[in-house]
């Protein structure tokens, strides 16, 4: 009796969530190519197949180890996800910056950037040379 609740619960939950899904359109799945949504689709169904189960026949033995590594999957594509959002966040604000000190053109950043580090290696450079020439 406890089995068939929880299990009714859990697919309330998922109807809901994928109701919010559709109301807001997340950008995260548009991105995902056919055969990612495809994968995806299939890790939650192996999973929800191992919680519902853990002696289910197929994955019996690798039930545990199934289990772990669709959680490392998940772990992992959520960081992948929030280092992107990080990075959109820092290279739009960098970007702004540069526009407000005045720097609108392209080539005129990429000619700061290439100078920077020819900069950076000149300065490495020059302390070998001290180095070598104290030593």
């Amino acid at each position: 009796m406890l089995k068939s609740i929880v299990i009714l619960l859990s697919f309330a939950l998922a109807v809901i969530a994928f109701n919010r899904l559709r109301r807001r359109k997340p950008a995260l799945f548009q991105n995902l190519k056919g055969w990612q949504k495809l994968l995806g689709l299939v890790a939650i169904v192996l999973v929800l197949i191992i919680l519902l189960n853990p002696e289910f026949l197929a994955l019996g033995l690798l039930g545990d180890s199934a289990m772990l590594d669709m959680l490392a999957l998940a772990l992992s594509v959520q960081m992948l996800m929030s280092v992107q959002w990080a990075w959109h966040r820092i290279s739009q604000s960098f970007l702004k910056t540069m526009r407000w000190f005045g720097i609108p053109s392209a080539g005129f950043r990429f000619l700061i950037a290439i100078s920077a580090v020819c900069f950076a290696n000149a300065v490495v450079a020059c302390q070998k040379i001290i180095n070598r020439l104290s030593s």
